[in-house]
């Protein structure tokens, strides 16, 4: 009997706080989790880093490209072995497509999406995402 009272573990009482303690933790920390999502994303907004990578890709299209042509939604370059770039809006989204064929999605989540050429080597790309905030962004051309 004396071996039976002696024996070392856990009794249901602390178990059980030790249960409630767990459930408390994960409770909290699942809500703020969700909070912290849906703050951080939202479904209308324009993502900021997707944004900067089109900007950068475009410039990048732009500095190999051997000409140009803009248009108020379509933009387009021709590299110098014939082959065409296209950039331009299809329903949310910013696709760009290469000789014509598929197309790779580079922006979403926006209203519209305009190019407007300023000068020879100069070109405003003005984007307005579902919820009318406005990002302006002017790609610099150098053609040899």
């Amino acid at each position: 009997m004396k071996k039976l009272m002696n024996e070392k573990g856990f009794t249901l009482l602390e178990t059980l706080f030790s249960l409630v303690l767990f459930l408390m933790i994960i409770s909290i920390s699942t809500s703020s989790l969700r909070s912290f999502i849906k703050r951080n994303y939202s479904y209308e907004s324009l993502n900021r880093l997707e944004l900067d990578n089109f900007t950068k890709e475009v410039q990048k299209e732009a500095n190999k490209s051997k000409s140009f042509t803009v248009h108020t939604e379509l933009l387009l370059f021709e590299e110098f072995d014939q082959v065409t770039i296209s950039y331009r809006k299809y329903a949310t989204i910013v696709r760009r497509q290469r000789l014509g064929a598929g197309h790779e999605i580079v922006l979403q989540n926006i209203k519209d999406i305009n190019f407007v050429q300023i000068n020879e080597r100069q070109i405003l790309v003005k984007v307005i995402d579902l919820n009318g905030g406005v990002y302006e962004k002017t790609i610099r051309i150098f053609i040899n």
